[in-house]
C-alpha cells in the first residue's frame, strides 16, 4: 500500500494537479533565501508566469530587492538545471518576480500562560450515590466511575 507522499509524487505530473508542483517550486525557491528572510515570507504563489511573494512589513526595501534579485539569479542561471533540489522549477516558465508587503501582523501570536491555567481541583464527591439505571452497560460504566471517585477520595 502506498503512503501519502508516494501518491502525491505519482499524481503531481498530471496536468490537473500542476498546482502541487507549483507549490513545491515556490517552497524550494523560498528555501534558498536567508533564514532571517524566510521567516518573514508569509506565502508565495505563481500566477500568469509571475512569481508572487508576500512578506511581512518588518522587512525593508533592501530585503525586498534582495529577494527579487536572488530569485531572478537562480531562475536565469544554470543553477536551476544542476541543482537537484530545484527539480520542480525546471518546467515552470517564471518571467517576473513580484514581492508585495503585507502590513497585517504575523499570525503566530503566543499568549502568556501561567500556572493558573493548569489548575487541578480537589475531588469533593465521596462517590456515595445510588445507581438505579436499568441498562446493564450504563450501570457498569456508572459503577466504574463511582469506583474511581471513591478511590480518589480515599487518597
Amino acid at each position: 500500500m502506498k503512503n501519502a507522499s508516494q501518491i502525491i509524487s505519482s499524481i503531481q505530473y498530471k496536468p490537473q494537479y500542476k498546482r502541487i508542483l507549483q507549490h513545491k517550486c515556490v517552497q524550494k525557491l523560498r528555501s534558498i533565501m536567508l533564514p532571517a528572510i524566510q521567516k518573514n515570507i508569509k506565502y508565495g504563489y505563481i500566477r500568469e508566469k509571475t512569481l508572487h511573494f508576500v512578506i511581512s512589513s518588518t522587512l525593508n526595501k533592501y530585503d525586498k530587492d534582495n529577494i527579487i534579485n536572488t530569485i531572478k539569479m537562480v531562475l536565469n542561471g544554470r543553477m536551476i538545471e544542476k541543482n537537484a533540489n530545484l527539480f520542480e522549477c525546471i518546467d515552470e516558465k517564471i518571467e517576473d518576480v513580484v514581492v508585495k508587503v503585507d502590513h497585517r501582523p504575523q499570525g503566530n501570536f503566543q499568549p502568556y500562560t501561567t500556572d493558573v491555567h493548569n489548575l487541578r481541583y480537589h475531588e469533593r464527591s465521596t462517590g456515595n450515590v445510588d445507581i438505579s439505571i436499568e441498562d446493564d452497560k450504563l450501570q457498569k460504566l456508572a459503577r466504574e466511575i463511582q469506583a474511581i471517585i471513591k478511590e480518589n477520595n480515599d487518597t
